[in-house]
């Protein structure tokens, strides 16, 4: 049975080196200055088929360690150090992985190359060498958005490498996801098509209206294009924000490039930050232009699942839809109600490390420490 906490929900979340060592580790730098309390710094280059991965390992390598995976497909790894480094860096050893043609990771051109499958080997690649450069037996998974679906699809098939799993605001079924969020939107712009409004502001509704439908009784093929669409410009036109509960607390491209702190603390110059969208940009048109991307659907198979494993979710998450984490938990018929858990984030969207940093970290905290001692 569910047990309900308030709103949360409780259930049992450079410098490269001359020589490469074991697992295709290339060195890019070694950072290693070990401090008083023996926390590391240290920046890997891992080589993968036709590329190389940038992981940035920070913590304490006395203590387990999490691959912290990133969402997108697309993004970068660099900002969760500021997000939730400060929380968890002490207590374990945190990998955070920037995926094939992301990031600092090497570009990546070939769009053959940037798909499901190759990324779900491009990982476990990783995590051999994690568990061999660090003498750890496992490791743990930390996955965001996509990262959460990522963070599933790896265990589907090497279950035997992860400990625990921790997915926040992630998805796993695609059709759930997509309607959701056409669905939501339909019924705001209907929502307000009742209101006393401009001819002008009418048209602009029903145009929404109209894009939404066609949206929804199509393929999804080419997605790349209408998922934006749908993201970024239908939701200000209808009242609200889909990534975002508190629009306050959204970091731009320009609060970043402005924060030289930050930017340090990641390792970027503002040059190469820039160049972080553009990479980004090929991989995201990559996968949402791959219909088998887009209608991806693993629901049923999270009952092989024996993984301990924590759902976490803001409560106001339009990205994935408001209900793909009791979903996610739902399908989740291997686990025993003591090995996982389902939070449900107050007043939070798609973005819980920005929005509700504490809340997250103190989840994610007990849930490590307890299937990790």
């Amino acid at each position: 049975m569910k047990k309900i906490v308030v709103i949360r929900k409780h259930l049992a979340t450079l410098i490269l080196a001359s020589f490469i060592i074991k697992l295709s580790v290339i060195f890019v730098s070694c950072n290693q200055c070990k401090k008083a309390d023996e926390l590391i710094d240290s920046e890997l280059m891992i080589e993968i088929p036709e590329s190389q991965l940038y992981v940035r390992v920070r913590g304490n390598p006395e203590k387990p360690i999490i691959v912290n995976l990133h969402g997108g497909p697309g993004g970068y790894s660099g900002i969760d150090i500021k997000l939730m480094g400060p929380y968890l860096e002490e207590q374990f050893l945190i990998a955070y992985l920037d995926q094939r043609g992301c990031g600092k990771s090497l570009s990546c051109s070939d769009t053959s190359m940037l798909t499901v499958e190759q990324y779900i080997e491009d990982l476990d690649i990783v995590i051999d060498s994690l568990k061999s450069r660090y003498n750890k037996q496992s490791v743990n998974l930390m996955g965001t958005s996509w990262g959460g679906m990522y963070g599933f699809l790896y265990m589907l098939s090497h279950e035997g490498k992860v400990k625990s799993y921790a997915c926040i605001d992630g998805k796993v079924n695609s059709h759930y996801q997509n309607h959701s969020l056409i669905d939501f939107e339909l019924s705001k712009a209907k929502e307000l098509l009742q209101t006393n409004i401009s001819e002008t502001r009418k048209n602009e509704l029903e145009n929404i209206v109209s894009e939404l439908l066609r949206i929804k009784n199509s393929n999804f093929a080419h997605f790349h294009k209408d998922v934006n669409w749908m993201k970024h410009e239908a939701p200000p036109k209808l009242g609200f924000n889909a990534y975002f509960a508190d629009t306050s607390k959204i970091i731009s491209l320009n609060d970043v490039l402005q924060d030289t702190s930050l930017l340090k603390l990641m390792k970027y110059s503002k040059e190469e930050y820039l160049q972080v969208g553009e990479k980004a940009e090929i991989v995201n048109r990559a996968f949402r232009n791959n219909p088998d991307y887009n209608i991806i659907n693993i629901e049923q198979d999270l009952i092989k699942i024996t993984t301990p494993t924590i759902i976490i979710q803001g409560d106001k998450d339009y990205v994935v839809g408001t209900g793909h984490a009791e979903l996610i938990y739902d399908a989740l018929l291997g686990l025993s109600d003591e090995n996982k858990e389902l939070h449900i984030l107050p007043n939070t969207g798609h973005c819980p490390a920005i929005e509700s940093p504490e809340l997250l970290s103190e989840i994610l905290m007990d849930f490590f420490e307890k299937y990790t001692n």
